[in-house]
């Protein structure tokens, strides 16, 4: 029998760092943009077209969105100077826009450029590079270009271990905290898709303790690595470890998202699995049957 154990879809952020509209992330200002620091109202103009590219993709107006987006790219360009880190924002952003639609070959040269501004402006141990590594390495991964992506994520998830290490300013850490949270998912994907369970587990343990110390043991995106770890245990035949994992995701997702949202039924399909496998028919009947009925709610209310 062929089992799929799934992924809870409405709390995946995804393999992928969603599309962020910030500059350099230095405070105060790096070393290399001392002296590059444009006029309030020049920055102003710029971040306004970031946020109109945000809300036409926020409206599902792919089109204008990147419209937008690359007339900020325009203008930051001609403002800022085409190797500033507001530019390499501007290309990142793009990218985003392209990758979010599939439309990967358009996406790689600007995820490239903002790369290599970033390695040149910011350096090879600044946060953003990791950012930019990251991104990249995803969109490789999104065209089966694993061997290609995984040397990116972990350089990425090197820099960004480094920097939660040294790092001093309390706002950078947690921004790099949060993008470590990503990055990690990633990899972790990465490596479960080539069976590579045991990589895959490290990962989702690692997830798993920042998620517990970053939002607690209450919030959804930890039943979601709960879920993500139970996954690995039962790829890998664990299944008495993968029962609890799953039980703990769905108590907590009952009390975050209420007992009848939908998304608690792919854990309980995930938990039928593991009984199925344990011998315990009558608790796996009466798991998918719950998952049918919440399903069929679903249904009903659509």
């Amino acid at each position: 029998m062929n089992v799929s154990i799934k992924i809870i879809l409405i709390l995946i952020i995804s393999c992928f760092i969603t599309v962020s509209f910030n500059g350099c992330s230095s405070k105060p200002p790096c070393v290399s943009c001392q002296g590059q620091n444009p006029e309030k109202n020049s920055l102003e103009a710029w971040r306004l077209l970031n946020l109109k590219a945000i809300q036409y993709y926020q409206q599902n107006n792919p089109k204008e969105a990147i419209k937008s987006a690359q007339e900020s790219l325009k203008f930051a360009k001609k403002t800022f100077g085409k190797e500033h880190p507001y530019t390499a924002t501007s290309l990142n952003n793009l990218a985003e826009l392209y990758r979010i639609q599939k439309r990967y070959y358009e996406a790689e040269n600007p995820y490239k450029e903002a790369l290599a501004i970033r390695e040149k402006v910011l350096g090879t141990e600044h946060p953003d590079y990791a950012l930019s590594l990251n991104n990249l390495a995803t969109l490789y991964f999104l065209e089966k270009r694993v061997p290609e992506a995984e040397p990116l994520y972990t350089k990425a998830l090197a820099i960004y271990e480094k920097q939660i290490k040294v790092g001093k300013d309390e706002k950078v850490k947690a921004n790099v905290v949060n993008n470590l949270d990503a990055l990690l998912g990633n990899l972790g994907e990465l490596y479960k898709s080539q069976s590579r369970y045991p990589e895959a587990e490290g990962m989702f343990r690692k997830l798993l303790t920042i998620r517990e110390t970053s939002k607690g043991k209450t919030n959804p995106s930890y039943a979601q690595s709960l879920n993500d770890l139970g996954a690995i245990y039962f790829l890998e035949g664990k299944y008495k470890e993968a029962e609890p994992l799953f039980a703990n995701t769905i108590t907590i997702l009952e009390k975050s998202l209420g007992k009848d949202h939908p998304d608690i039924a792919v854990v309980l399909d995930n938990i039928a699995e593991v009984c199925k496998k344990t011998g315990d028919e009558n608790k796996a009947k009466a798991y998918l049957e719950r998952a049918n009925k919440l399903r069929n709610l679903k249904q009903a209310q659509t």
